[in-house]
């Protein structure tokens, strides 16, 4: 059912065969170590070409069913058998499995996604291989405590057991497809729990090939499953069922509330990693060209569609002048292509209903009669294409100062100073990430301390870690991923306290 238009645009750059065929396969669900076709199929497009690609399948109630019974079967029997060195084992071989495979996974989610290739391989499957050889150290470093009591004699004794929280639904979304997912199995694995992951039914391809290259690198079937389909059919049953210990969820602020809602009916834990407005902090003191590499990173990376990108500039008024025309000769310079052509540095949106959304945001400011420095927003080929935007200083009720509009859309904010500069970024509902540019350490300090953020970086942006925390505030949501912080989420700790020891000669 791939329309040839696809095809040509995949021989156009030379794509290997055995990609080609990974691409346009229909997309099934993974059950116990194998690969299942249920339920109504969902026309999977290529946003490039806006051509058809493949489909994938609504699994539904049924099959949510048996990937959970799956989980549970492995969780409790082969998985849990394994010694915490076992577990370990296979996470670091999977990251040498993913490393292998790194090139074609890259392929994969450049043609899903529609970013550009060298981001794609570099970013998203380079940052997955990080983020499983960190957490496949953590397998083998799960403990609880032990100690004497506050209120008690030597006769008694206190101490904590940590143990896996059992079946894991880890919800990714479709701007980073693969990497967003490892983010939360690889802390899953390490901690001993199985998972049932639901890819988003637009980007569904490197899903289904993880899955395989699961099974082939060895871990014991059910330990992985996967389930496709729509939000509101399959992803609603996933979330909702009572089989499910743990809820990771990437996504909206709108949809996290409803997956909120389900998960707590049962009482399972959950991650919310939800939308975000990030501000860019600019003070005076700053360098202008780490200014303008880091803002124009924070927005055109991904065309936009980063849930922390630093949508807000806010920029004091004694450099604003030079910061705005400096980035503007940058964002001029941007070559909007497809993803798979080695010139793009900035790739469609990945569907034409994200697309016109994005343009709508655009077109109301327009309608408003707000300032553009930069607007070349329509692109004029094939494909779900939109061009940088540069809004300049937009009252702050305006949608494209207030709203999360995850594209290409910069709106840049003249300050009147510090105080300024801190009164405008915290004026937002959202907390997911945030920007400071300073050479002044102690006002980056003071303006970290002050601005609702769970992810802040100084003097750039993007350069997350797998060691490091990212999660959000606020209507971003809460919980974390990645760090030593995200092992808490998938371990339950239990306290046992004994009482009557006796020591001979005590």
């Amino acid at each position: 059912m791939t329309d040839r238009i696809v095809l040509d645009y995949l021989e156009k750059w030379k794509v290997p065969s055995e990609t080609v065929q990974l691409a346009t396969r229909p997309i099934s669900h993974w059950i116990n170590g194998a690969p299942l076709v249920s339920g109504g199929p969902i026309t999977v497009f290529e946003p490039s070409t806006g051509a058809i690609l493949t489909e994938t399948y609504d699994g539904g109630a049924d099959v949510v069913e048996q990937a959970i019974a799956s989980s549970r079967k492995a969780f409790e029997g082969s998985w849990s058998a394994l010694r915490p060195l076992d577990r370990q084992t296979l996470i670091l071989k999977l990251a040498d499995v993913l490393e292998a495979h790194q090139e074609e996974l890259g392929l994969l989610e450049s043609i899903d996604v529609g970013k550009p290739l060298s981001q794609a391989i570099g970013i998203d499957i380079g940052g997955a291989i990080d983020v499983l050889r960190y957490f496949g150290g953590w397998a083998t470093k799960i403990s609880g405590r032990t100690g004497d009591m506050a209120a008690y004699n030597s006769q008694f004794l206190g101490m904590t057991l940590r143990q896996p929280v059992g079946v894991v639904a880890a919800i990714a979304p479709w701007n980073f497809p693969l990497q967003t997912l490892i983010w939360k199995m690889g802390a899953a694995f390490a901690a001993g729990c199985t998972v049932v992951a639901k890819p988003s039914d637009a980007t569904p391809l490197t899903t289904l090939r993880l899955a395989e290259l699961i099974t082939e690198t060895g871990f014991p079937d059910g330990v992985f499953n996967v389930v496709n389909g729509k939000g509101s059919v399959t992803g609603a049953a996933l979330v909702s069922h009572p089989g499910i210990n743990k809820v990771s969820f990437t996504g909206s602020t709108a949809t996290g509330i409803r997956v909120g809602e389900a998960a707590l009916q049962n009482m399972a834990r959950m991650t919310l990693e939800l939308g975000g407005k990030s501000p860019a902090l600019v003070f005076a003191d700053s360098d202008i060209d780490t200014v303008v590499e880091g803002l124009f990173n924070g927005i055109y990376f991904n065309a936009g569609q980063v849930c922390d990108a630093t949508s807000r500039a806010i920029v004091d008024a004694k450099i604003y002048d030079e910061v705005r025309e400096k980035l503007i000769q940058r964002t001029r310079a941007i070559r909007v292509l497809p993803g798979l052509d080695p010139d793009s540095s900035m790739g469609p949106m990945v569907s034409q209903a994200h697309r016109d959304n994005v343009l709508g945001f655009v077109n109301q400011a327009r309608a408003d009669g707000l300032s553009f420095a930069v607007d070349q927003a329509q692109v004029h080929n094939e494909g779900y294409f939109v061009g940088p935007v540069i809004v300049e200083n937009a009252p702050p009720p305006h949608p494209v100062w207030r709203e999360e509009i995850f594209g290409p859309v910069l709106a840049l904010n003249r300050a009147s100073g510090p105080d300024d500069i801190l009164r405008q970024a915290r004026d937002t509902r959202y907390g997911l990430g945030a920007a400071i540019y300073s050479r002044d350490i102690g006002q980056v300090l003071g303006a970290a301390r002050a601005i609702n953020a769970g992810t802040i970086y100084v003097n750039g942006h993007g350069f997350l870690d797998p060691s490091f925390p990212f999660g959000g505030l606020g209507m971003s949501g809460f919980g974390k991923d990645m760090g030593a912080e995200q092992m808490d989420a998938y371990l339950e700790t239990k306290t046992v306290l004994i009482s009557g020891l006796q020591i001979d000669g005590a």
